[in-house]
């Protein structure tokens, strides 16, 4: 009986741990590597928050994908893995239409149309990673394997800071897309090889074994799905967590948005340093609290790690954003400590995030719900974005950081309303038994 990621522990963190390293390559890429590039030729801070918004929109598109995937299966090949072949191939085959169109680092436009076309592969790719987490790992496994997920996300998006930036700068784009374009191609290889369950075929043409799933439903009403969600967030734990996630994210979207302008145009730092940096000791230091984020998340709470993440994150802004009004010059290890801080506490509220947001999702439609949350998450971050323009326009640079502060600490209030003791209890009744349970 061949090796299946339901029966393989070793085998089904590898494989979600690999998706998401495929993820990160050319994110950090994008948004790190060829953003402080492309801020050494001139690009400016709106710009560079209108690109670094064309990569997080497709991102949003989680509200849609989870219905989308939760409806249409194709259960004999596997309930998630179809999807995420013709996901994994998408973001492929975007890299190659990218490469094909030559250097367009000065077509800001078309350029941000590509970040799009890509991250729209790359978010259905994410959904469909997520679902498959929520599928097949045991509920002792969330909260570690969820910090492992994440760490390989960010080692994945370090090396394509650090790599693909130090390429862009010494052979171009055109060749540091055609490497990445080989990778993507080389990761696609564990959900083409493996299967997720017993009795699974490997492909649509494959000897039909024993199907396991063969009376299994291959597609559900969407509407139904729909309805699932709706009834899920009515309840006060998740719709808080929902409000939550969404009031956190905005400072982390402006933040990222003006960054790679900042250090270039007015710290004066080089784009290959500013991507070896944040794709190295940086990336090492949100390793760490991606890590550190799933086994205090298991020990702790998650909601606690969640905000000692996100807040740390913004106390930590107000504390820069002082430096920089305080000092100036500001020194060089302060800019340093920036680079490498900020993705520490990120990581961290992120991995307590997932867990709790795996907690809080339920009825036959949670892997839509989980990755709702993601893409509440995400649409916030977008939502900073937008913000960079109007906020830069009337404050300083320190005045912001300050005011990221206070952004980020506000949704505090909503902690223990986000308690997901209730859904537990929910979840032991069973999803079958949610009339029966509203009655009450």
């Amino acid at each position: 009986m061949p090796m299946t990621l339901t029966t393989n522990r070793w085998l089904r963190i590898t494989t979600l741990c690999v998706l998401y390293f495929a993820q990160g390559f050319p994110w950090g890429f994008m948004i790190t590597g060829l953003l402080s590039f492309l801020a050494s030729r001139g690009l400016t801070m709106i710009e560079s928050g209108q690109l670094t918004a064309m990569a997080y929109l497709p991102w949003t598109f989680k509200l849609f994908w989870g219905p989308l995937i939760d409806s249409f299966t194709y259960r004999a090949m596997g309930r998630r893995r179809p999807w995420i072949l013709v996901a994994q191939f998408g973001m492929a085959a975007s890299l190659i239409a990218m490469a094909m169109m030559g250097d367009i680092s000065a077509n800001i436009s078309l350029l941000g149309w590509m970040f799009f076309l890509h991250n729209c592969f790359a978010s259905l790719q994410d959904v469909s990673s997520d679902a498959l987490a929520v599928d097949i790992l045991l509920p002792e496994e969330q909260g570690k394997v969820n910090g492992a997920m994440w760490g390989s996300k960010v080692i994945g998006t370090g090396m394509g800071a650090m790599v693909m930036g130090t390429l862009l700068v010494s052979k171009g784009l055109v060749f540091a897309i055609i490497v990445q374009t080989l990778m993507m191609f080389g990761i696609m290889l564990f959900p083409l090889l493996f299967i997720e369950r017993p009795g699974e075929k490997r492909f649509p043409w494959s000897r039909n074994e024993k199907t396991v799933y063969k009376d299994a439903e291959d597609i559900r009403n969407p509407l139904n799905v729909v309805k699932d969600l709706i009834r899920a967030f009515s309840k006060r734990p998740t719709f808080s967590a929902a409000l939550f996630i969404f009031a956190a994210a905005v400072n982390q979207g402006i933040n990222s948005g003006i960054m790679p302008v900042f250090y270039n145009q007015t710290l004066g730092w080089e784009p290959d340093t500013y991507s070896q940096v944040a794709g190295g000791p940086g990336a090492v230091l949100e390793f760490i609290g991606a890590l550190l984020g799933g086994v205090l998340a298991d020990r702790f709470g998650r909601r606690k790690i969640f905000f000692l993440g996100w807040g740390g994150f913004s106390v930590w802004c107000g504390i820069f954003g002082i430096l920089i009004l305080s000092l100036d010059p500001i020194p060089y290890w302060i800019q340093f400590a920036h680079l490498i801080i900020w993705p520490f506490f990120i990581a961290m509220g992120t991995v307590a995030m997932f867990a709790l947001a795996m907690t809080l999702s339920w009825t036959k439609s949670s892997a839509t719900m989980f990755t709702s949350y993601m893409a509440i998450s995400n649409l916030s971050v977008v939502v900073g974005t937008k913000l960079i323009g109007l906020l830069t326009a009337v404050v300083s640079i320190g005045h912001l950081y300050i005011l990221l502060l206070i952004i980020g600490l506000l949704p505090a209030i909503l902690l223990k309303a986000m308690n997901p003791r209730s859904i537990l209890e929910l979840k032991a009744l069973g999803t079958d038994n949610f009339n029966k349970e509203q009655k009450y």
